[in-house]
Order: structure tokens, then C-alpha cells, then sequence
């Protein structure tokens, strides 16, 4: 309250007679020197603070006997002081401090029989007259102590701001008014209780000051009275007006100061900020390790060994490479041909991303809004460097759209090969341009991935203006689409950026564009690569562009408002009522537990049903009042991922549930466990685990009698839906796996609405009936940004019901294995390489509460309710149709004999054979079927099986057995020959070949060894095996599939590769059809 000392209070004190006082809160103790050397040696002046910005000390020494300093809260003090001439008040800014010093004051001068001090209290006005302000809340009784948070204030704003505002880190009130709320309501309580009568004196200014008086001491003393009455007069109100002006000056000079100071260190920050990331994307801080790499590749490829020297300091051993990279990575024209590298970024020089850091410039000098789109952001450090600017400039609100294919390498390549430049050939995909956004920190909600040709791509509805446009150079024709779709919407002012010298692709399509648009504006040249153009202002003339062609891009999502709902379920369905009936009621309140405080909504999409199969709004909300139907009738499409988008667009929920195949029914706690998932990880992906109804895989059960009658009965053995969790009695893992196994997709994936804003939703150029991998790609495209946290579910499980569904429900193996290939090559087609899932450490939630839930493999006893539901009502005798076998007896099957080891002393002909006797019977079947030329044996140390596989060439009369293996030869016979050395060797498989002369050749790969090396053997010798034939991985069931757990990856692991990498090969479960096999999944026939 020091700027009111002249005009208010040392008058005021001065006429009042004081001479005894009490400060409350002292602040630096700018009111101390002024109060004593006013008032005379007579005063005795109390200072109360807790914690106090000034030395004590210092006063009390300069003024002894009349200082006295009390280190304590005030409402610790006052009631033991003797009654004061004056009090001065401005310490905690709350009604419950404040009301109760002026208690104490009051009470201390009636039990001395003393006056009421003149009190003079600060705040009384905004922001703090009818708002607490606490400085440590725990003082405060939780009683009297309001509702509060660190967050500014605004003049007219009743509530606190999300951001800025006055006082943003103080402990404000959340409200202003009401009760016991600010000190000016403090004052008007104290003054309504108190049994006299009150003069009440408030100056407007300066946060407002309040001197009171008791009317009786008034009278006592005119001098005061003719104080206060000056204050409120016209002259008084004229030397306040002075005041107030002075007070603002002052406060405009240390805000100026502050603030041009503050402003000119910014400039020079965020320059040093911006040249420090223009030389990371560039790799300028470790460009001598591309020094070292160049020298590495050097020698390698002459067969000479590399200098020490140079590798320990190639800027000064290796003058003419490091000279050579210095230019051209930070020249006008950018890395050449041979400075072209994979390790920077970015491939645009120094120079080009100085001329895109001064064209940001230019756009914020000339007041250009819009948002900033670059296509074609090869390694991502031209949109990376955009982000970074809009940091580096703390411009808020403005968003960075990357465009791109995406592709891991150029068209039609499925895989990425080694170019002819090397690994600066090599092509990022959206993974690695994501790793770049986070290595600066900068992967956030303002930047949008659009994979996909950019002309479908950029139609996106959520682009609004666009101020900055950047072609990147290796676009061609798709450059032209791309200011199709964008250059209607480039802002006033914006400007186009063209990363391609004359001549190239697409420098042409972009001229073709200009020319066909009647673009005037000139294309300036910058240097030899870049070229820009200015979109003219409002005022200029423009043609207006045509209506782009329709596209088929992913749908946004609506905007999230204050009302959305915590989640919202997407589930399509395509003839699938009689499944729809289950899964829907799994999704309801009436069978979901844990949801009760959770806001949520199901989104029904029939995508295109026959009539006596399609969902009726009354069936669909027959569910609850969260199910709403969408029917897309003529609109459908073969493949889900239009009706999932559709869904998408529909939802308003902060997290979505996908749900791609309406035939899953979910166990009671997988909406709980989502969202909790999403909420402890975030941002975060939660995948529920898949799992089949029925006794095994559906598609090998069906083959052996597993049917939707079938099904129903085990629906109804285990008295679902009233029992939820017993659904693990009838169920099994899709697939050979088990709860803390990797996750390549789920058929229930919870994603937050954020993360479908950045990089779209599902991907609509899988247009095959299911959606082919449209499932997989979108949760490896959002589990492998590495922000996110990718989170399953334990214990909880979404159950695939049988329904005719084009790749689980197919009986046919080689079917169905063949369009499980074709959706990988349709994947690998689009994106430039194989499908591989977000590769991340999985994180947990659930719990498992279920006895048949708590499984490792297939550990469940649950065969009693398959064999019941199995065929009801069966008569004694030889069974007319098959009955599925339970998976689990299966595997206890395996696993009870490979443990007792009946195999291990069972011999043929006299030699130890060590191998399942069915699998022997499964190696006459192909031999008789396929009557191979050769049967090659890589590592068969079972004499057994060597001499059962030349006996029966010997009844065929025909064939001969080749055998591999680092020892001698394990049978002697005629038709048997050996050859010695490593089976994965590759001068080992070359001798193996030209013994085959050619012929056609069954392969049994019996190494026992680790995954790398069968995988490798399986490369070797797979191309000996024609059409029609077979190779065998055999031990699959080592590593704890199911016995052997110690054994470590092997062959079932190199099997799950062999069969993503080769279509040409399927599994025949045929050859499994007694159960009993230490190859399970393992016998591939070659199809094609």
C-alpha cells in the first residue's frame, strides 16, 4: 500500500494521533523508515510477517525500542498485543484472516476499555475484495476456506482462467462472491457486527484502500475527521486522480522495461533455439560421424582395412571428404548425390531451411494466418522445423500438416531393398518421420499426419487456411493434385514453397498446374532447388480453382465440446443378427460392470445386411438408451472401414472403442478396464484380447464339426449372459498364444479421440469384403508412435462367435491361409513393406478373477462343457459325424506323452526313432502323395527316422534320403547319403542342391535349434520343394508350445516368420488329425 503513503495514510496517521501501531504483512518492509520517522521517536511500531522478503534484523538495529518484529501468523499475535492507535492491514487476502484480525483488534481494545484503532486495509477492490487469496491454504480451516486453484484472474470473469491472467501462481479462490469470500467482504461483516457506528472511507485505486473509524473517536478527534473528509472531497478526489495517473506510469515504465528487455532476450533465444534445431535436422552436430561412415564404406567395399586416424579425427585426417560434406550440407544447393545421407532428417541443406525459417518470418511480419502444410516431408525436418518455429514463437492454435505416401520404399517394391546409393536411398515411413517429431520433442496434438496419395488426403475437412505451402522434391504428379486440394484454401498473402529444380517431375506438374490456373503471381527462384510464389492479397483479382474430385479420405471426427462422453463404441455388422443379439448385450449397462459414473454411447453400423439380416432401430435401442443405429443400406461397402469411419465421424466421445467384426462378444469388464487403461497410460492405445468361442480354432473346428448349433449349446451350458466371465470355459486364444504374448490386433481397441485426429482413422484403401488388414495397420499405425503407450487388458476378452466371416470362419486351410497372405501383400503394396505391429513393450491392466481365465497355454478345464454341448442326445456306438477335439486336451495330450518319454524308447528296424509315432504316419501320407525324388533331413541326429524315411522309399520303390548334419552319416543304407557341415550354412545347402540334381524334394527341417538358424535353413531349402509338396518344421512344441519353456525361440518362432514372408506355403492341420504331434502347425504344404 506504499504509493497511498503521501495522499493517504501518513495524513490520516498523523491526525489520528497514533503512535502505537501493527503492520500486518510487511512484504520488503518498504512502510517501516516511512511510518517511525512520520510519526516521531514516541512510536512503537509492531510488524507482523511469517515470512517476511527483508532482513529484521536491520530495522530493529535502526530503530531500537521502537521496532518490534513478530515472525508468526497474525491471528498467533494479535490477541496478545496491547490495543494499537492504528493497525495496517495487508497480509493473507482472505475473508477468514482478514475478518478475524479485525476480531482481535476490536477485542483487545474493549478489554483495555481503548478505542477501535483507525484501521487501513488494502485489497478491498479487484481482484481480491471478493475473492480469497490464500498463501498457504493449510492455514485456513477447511470450513472457511473456499474452492481454489493456481490460475489468473480477468476483471468481469467470475471464474479463473485456463491460462494467463493476473496472479497465475497464486492460490486464488475458483469463484468471485458469494459468502466469506475476499476481504472486502471481511470488512462489510466486521462492520455490520460491530455495536457502534462506523465511518467507512474506500479510495478506488491501486486494488482499493479502506481507512475506518469509529464516529465516536471521530468527534473526539476533528483533525481525523477533516482528514477523511479531504479524501472524499473534490481536491481529495483530484490528488487521488494524480495518483492513480502516477501509479500508471510508473507501473507502464516497468512494464516497458521488463518487457522490451524481456522481449529482446526472447529474439535472441528463440534464434539460438531455431539454429540449434536447423543444425540437428541437418546432423551438423555429428557430421564427422558421416565422415567415419564414408570412410568405413570406402574401404569395405576396396577390401582394405580403415585408418585409425582418420575414424579417430576425420575433420583433420580426412580433409577432402569432410570439406566435401560441409558444403554440401550447409551450401546453397543442398547435399548432392554423394553428400546425400540417411542419417540427417532432413536431405534439404543449410541454405533451404534458413529460407524456409525467414518465409515463417515474412508470414508472422505480414500478419498471414493459417496453418502450415508440407507434402512430401521424406524424412519429416522441413515440418519438424515448422513445429519447432511455431515453439519457438509460442504462436498457439496454429497446426502443422504432414502429407505424405508414407511409403518404406519407392513403387511397386513390397519390401525396402539397399539402393543404388546406399542407405541414403532409403525412404522414411510414417514411423520414422514420428521419431523425428519426438527426438525434438515436438510430437503433439498440433501436428496431423495425412498418409496417402496427397490428392485424397488433403481434402481432409479439418484444414481451414493455410498460410504456408511446401512441395517437397520427390512428388511427380502428385504435386499437382496436391495444390488441387489445397491452393482454394491458401490464405491472403500465403506462399507456396516448391522443393524441386526445373525439370524434375514435379517442377513440371506444379508449372501444369500454374499454367492450367491461370496463376500469374511470378515463381521466384531461390537458389537452384527452390522456387516460391506469393497467393495475392484480397484486393488483387483471383480465378477462383474448381472443386477438387471427390475423395476417398478417411472421415474426421466432430470437434470434442464440453459435453462429450467418455467413450464412444464403434461396432459394424454385415449379416450377423443372430450374433449382433449377444455382442450388443455385452456392451450394455445391464451387463458392463464398473461403468456406473461413466458416460458412454454405442454406435451401431449395418453395413449393407440382406433384409432378413439386417438391424432395426427397435432391436438395436432395445439395449439401453446408449445404442443408436446407423444404416448405411445402398451406401455400404464391401469392406468394414467405411461403416467404421462413418461410426467414427458419428462419435462423440473423448476415447472410441473399434470394434471392426460385430461377432466378438466382450466379457463384464472391458469398457471399465479400456478406459482405465487409456487414463493410466495415456496417450495410449488398449487392446482387448482375442479370443474364439468353441473348442479350438474355429476354422480347423468346423472342419471336424464345430457349428453355430453347436456354439449356441455352449452358450447355454455356461448360463451366459448372467455369467460373463465364464465365457473362458468355452473359449480359446485366437491364434497359439496366451495373455502376456505380443498383440498384432484387436477386435475391441480403445484409442483416445486425439490420437485418430492425428493420423486418421481407419485406412480406406483396403476395400476387401472383411477389410483385410485394415484392422492390423491402423493399431500399428497409432501403438507405433513412440508417445504412445500400447496397454492390454488382463482377464478380460472379446469372444468371436461363429459366423461365416471370410478369413475366421474359412474351413479350408489353404483357403484361408492364402487370403491371410493376400491382405499382407495388399499391406506391403500400400506401405512399402511387410507388415510388423507396433514392436513395444506391452503394458497392463485388469485383473484375473475367473478360475478358467487363469491359464498359461490352453490350461483350462473346460473339455467336460465341449464334449456335453458337442452332440446332445447321442447314442452308444461308432459315431457317424466327427466331434471336435478341445485344444486343451490336445496340447495335455503332447504334453503328457513328451513327458513320460514313451518316444525316446520306441525304435524302428532296431534304431531309436525319438519322434511322436503319428508323425511318422504323417511322413508316409506325403511321401506315398507326393512320392518326392529326395528327402532332405537337416540335422537328424534319430537314426530312427532316417532309416522309417528310407524304408519307405524302399516300398515306394522310389526316392532316396538326403541327410545334414555337422556329424557322420546316421544310417547305413543304400538309399541314404550324407552330408556333412552346418545345415544353415550356405556351402553346405549348395552341396545338399546339386545332389537333388534337380528333382523334386519333401523337406524335413529337424535341427532343434534356434529361430534365426530354421528360419534360415527353412530359406534355403524351401526352393528344392515344388507345388504339391511339403516342408516340415519340426520340435514345434519346444520353447512352451507347451513343454520345454526353457528352450528359447525356435523352430514355432522361425514358423510364425516362414508363414508371414511365404504365401506360397500354408499349414495342412491334416497331417495333425490324431492329435498326437511334436510338429503341430508345422507341416507346410506348397500351394503355389
Amino acid at each position: 500500500m506504499f504509493p497511498f503513503w503521501n495522499t493517504a495514510i501518513a495524513p490520516v496517521l498523523a491526525a489520528a494521533g497514533a503512535r502505537r501501531l501493527v503492520e500486518i504483512g510487511a512484504l520488503r518492509g518498504e512502510n517501516t523508515r516511512q511510518i517511525i520517522e512520520h510519526l516521531g521517536p514516541e512510536t512503537e511500531l509492531h510488524v507482523i510477517d511469517p515470512v517476511p522478503d527483508f532482513d529484521p534484523a536491520e530495522h530493529e538495529a535502526m530503530f531500537p525500542g521502537q521496532y518490534i518484529f513478530h515472525r508468526d501468523l497474525s491471528l498467533n499475535v494479535l490477541g496478545d498485543l496491547p490495543p494499537m492507535d492504528a493497525a495496517l492491514v495487508d497480509g493473507d487476502h482472505n475473508w477468514y484472516t482478514v475478518y478475524n484480525e479485525l476480531r482481535l483488534l476490536r477485542e483487545v481494545a474493549e478489554k483495555n476499555g481503548a478505542p477501535l484503532p483507525v484501521l487501513i486495509l488494502h485489497d478491498v477492490a479487484w481482484p481480491y475484495g471478493r475473492r480469497d487469496l490464500y498463501y498457504n491454504p493449510a492455514d485456513i480451516p477447511d470450513e472457511y476456506r473456499q474452492p481454489w486453484r493456481k490460475k489468473g484472474m480477468r476483471p468481469g470473469t467470475k471464474g479463473l482462467l485456463p491460462v494467463g491472467g493476473l496472479n497465475p501462481t497464486m492460490c486464488n479462490a475458483e469463484q468471485e462472491g458469494g459468502p466469506r469470500n475476499g476481504v472486502r467482504t471481511a470488512l462489510d461483516d466486521f462492520v455490520a457486527e460491530y455495536p457502534g457506528e462506523l465511518r467507512v472511507v474506500v479510495l478506488p485505486i491501486y486494488f482499493g484502500l479502506a481507512i475506518v473509524a469509529d464516529q465516536e473517536r471521530l468527534r473526539r478527534q476533528p483533525e481525523l475527521k477533516a482528514e477523511l473528509d479531504r479524501l472524499q472531497s473534490t481536491k481529495g478526489k483530484s490528488q487521488l486522480l494524480h495518483l492513480a495517473e502516477s501509479v500508471r506510469l510508473q507501473a507502464m515504465m516497468f512494464q516497458h522495461n521488463v518487457y522490451y528487455q524481456r522481449d529482446d532476450r526472447f529474439d535472441r533465444a528463440t534464434a539460438r533455439y531455431l539454429n540449434t534445431v536447423k543444425a540437428a535436422l541437418g546432423n551438423e552436430h555429428h557430421l564427422e560421424n558421416e565422415a567415419r561412415i564414408a570412410h568405413l564404406e570406402e574401404r569395405a567395399a576396396a577390401g582394405r582395412a580403415p585408418e585409425t586416424r582418420i575414424l579417430r579425427d576425420p575433420v583433420r585426417q580426412d580433409q577432402e571428404t569432410w570439406s566435401r560434406l560441409t558444403r554440401e550440407r550447409t551450401g546453397p544447393a543442398g547435399p548432392g548425390t554423394r553428400g546425400r545421407s540417411f542419417l540427417p532428417h532432413t536431405d534439404m541443406g543449410r541454405h533451404a531451411l534458413d529460407h524456409l525459417h525467414s518465409t515463417l518470418d515474412a508470414l508472422l511480419e505480414a500478419d498471414v494466418e493459417g496453418d502450415f502444410v508440407e507434402v512430401g516431408t521424406g524424412r519429416g525436418g522441413g515440418a519438424v522445423f515448422m513445429r519447432a518455429w511455431l515453439d519457438g514463437n509460442e504462436i498457439p492454435g496454429r497446426r502443422v500438416y504432414v502429407a505424405d505416401r508414407f511409403r518404406a520404399s519407392d513403387e511397386p517394391r513390397k519390401v525396402p531393398n539397399m539402393p543404388a546409393e546406399g542407405v541414403a536411398g532409403f525412404r522414411a515411413d510414417l514411423n520414422i518421420v514420428r521419431d523425428a517429431f519426438d527426438r525434438f520433442g515436438l510430437l503433439d496434438g498440433r501436428v496431423r499426419f495425412l498418409q496417402g496419395a496427397p490428392g485424397d488426403t488433403l481434402r481432409d475437412d479439418r484444414i481451414g487456411q493455410v498460410a504456408l505451402l511446401r512441395i517437397g522434391p520427390d512428388l511427380g504428379d502428385d504435386a499437382a493434385d496436391a495444390l488441387a486440394a489445397v491452393y482454394d484454401r491458401m490464405a491472403p498473402g500465403g506462399i507456396v514453397v516448391v522443393d524441386a529444380p526445373e525439370g524434375s517431375t514435379t517442377r513440371v506438374a506444379v508449372d501444369r498446374f500454374r499454367s492450367e490456373h491461370n496463376i500469374a503471381e511470378p515463381l521466384v527462384r531461390v537458389d537452384s532447388q527452390v522456387s516460391t510464389w506469393h497467393v495475392p492479397n484480397e484486393a488483387e483479382p483471383q480465378r477462383k480453382l474448381p472443386e477438387p474430385r471427390s475423395a476417398q479420405a478417411r472421415l474426421p471426427t466432430k470437434v470434442e465440446t464440453d459435453k462429450a462422453l467418455d467413450l464412444s463404441v464403434v461396432v459394424v455388422f454385415y449379416n450377423m443378427r443372430r450374433e449382433a443379439a449377444r455382442t450388443l448385450h455385452s456392451l450394455s449397462r445391464a451387463y458392463q460392470e464398473g461403468i456406473e459414473d461413466r458416460t458412454y454411447e454405442v454406435i451401431v453400423v449395418d453395413n449393407g445386411s440382406s433384409p432378413d439380416q439386417r438391424l432395426d432401430q427397435d432391436f438395436v435401442t432395445s439395449f439401453g438408451p446408449e445404442f443408436r443405429l446407423i444404416d448405411l443400406g445402398e451406401d455400404a461397402k464391401p469392406s468394414p472401414v467405411h461403416a467404421l469411419n462413418i461410426g467414427i465421424q458419428a462419435g462423440s466421445g473423448r476415447n472410441f472403442a473399434l470394434m471392426i467384426d460385430g461377432a466378438h462378444v466382450l466379457t463384464p469388464g472391458v469398457l471399465r478396464f479400456g478406459l482405465a487403461g487409456i487414463e493410466t497410460y495415456s496417450p495410449a492405445i488398449v487392446a482387448t484380447q482375442q479370443w474364439y468361442t468353441g473348442p479350438g480354432q474355429q476354422g480347423d473346428a468346423m472342419d471336424v464339426g464345430f457349428d453355430q448349433a453347436y456354439e449356441d449349446r455352449l452358450f447355454e451350458k455356461i448360463d451366459w449372459p448372467q455369467a460373463g466371465y465364464r465365457l473362458f470355459e468355452i473359449g480359446n486364444f485366437i491364434g497359439d498364444r496366451d495373455w502376456l504374448d505380443g498383440l498384432w490386433e484387436s477386435n475391441c481397441m480403445f484409442v483416445e479421440r486425439s490420437q485418430i485426429e492425428q493420423v486418421g482413422g481407419f485406412e480406406e484403401q483396403f476395400t476387401v469384403a472383411g477389410g483385410g488388414y485394415a484392422n492390423l495397420e491402423l493399431y500399428e499405425r497409432l501403438g507405433a508412435s513412440p508417445d504412445v503407450t500400447v496397454v492390454s487388458i488382463l482377464g478380460e476378452g472379446s469372444f468371436h462367435q461363429l459366423h461365416g466371416g471370410t478369413t475366421t470362419n474359412q474351413p479350408d486351410p489353404a483357403e484361408r491361409r492364402a487370403r491371410v497372405f493376400g491382405y499382407s501383400q495388399e499391406y506391403a503394396e500400400m506401405r512399402g513393406r511387410p507388415f510388423r505391429g507396433p514392436g513395444k513393450p506391452i503394458h497392463y491392466v485388469g485383473r484375473i478373477t475367473s478360475p478358467s481365465a487363469r491359464r498359461t497355454k490352453a490350461r483350462r478345464l473346460s473339455a467336460k462343457t465341449f464334449a456335453e454341448a458337442a452332440a446332445p442326445g447321442a447314442i452308444d456306438g461308432r459315431p457317424t459325424e466327427p466331434t471336435p477335439l478341445p485344444q486343451e486336451l490336445r496340447v495335455d495330450f503332447v504334453d503328457a506323452v513328451y513327458r513320460t518319454l514313451p518316444w525316446t524308447g520306441t525304435t524302428w528296424l532296431g534304431e531309436p526313432i525319438e519322434v511322436a509315432p503319428t508323425d511318422l504316419l504323417a511322413y508316409q501320407e506325403i511321401l506315398t502323395r507326393v512320392r518326392p525324388d529326395v528327402v532332405v533331413v537337416t540335422g537328424d541326429a534319430t537314426p530312427g527316422r532316417t532309416a522309417f524315411l528310407a524304408s519307405m522309399c524302399d516300398l515306394l520303390d522310389h526316392g532316396r534320403v538326403v541327410t545334414v548334419g555337422a556329424g557322420e552319416s546316421p544310417v547305413d543304407h543304400p538309399r541314404v547319403t550324407h552330408v556333412s557341415g552346418a545345415p544353415h550354412d550356405d556351402a553346405t545347402a549348395t552341396k545338399v542342391r546339386d545332389l537333388t540334381d534337380g528333382g523334386s524334394a519333401v523337406v524335413i527341417l529337424g535341427s532343434l535349434t534356434d529361430r534365426t538358424k530354421t528360419a534360415k535353413e527353412f530359406e534355403l531349402y524351401s526352393p528344392l520343394v515344388p507345388v504339391g509338396s511339403y516342408v516340415v518344421v519340426a520340435d514345434t512344441v519346444v520353447n512352451g508350445n507347451p513343454v520345454w519353456t526353457g528352450f528359447g525361440p525356435g523352430p514355432a518362432e522361425a514358423l510364425k516368420q516362414i508363414l508371414t514372408r511365404h504365401g506360397e506355403f500354408v499349414v495342412d492341420p491334416s497331417m495333425e488329425k490324431y492329435s498326437l504331434s511334436f510338429n503341430p502347425g508345422g507341416y507346410l504344404h506348397r500351394v503355389s
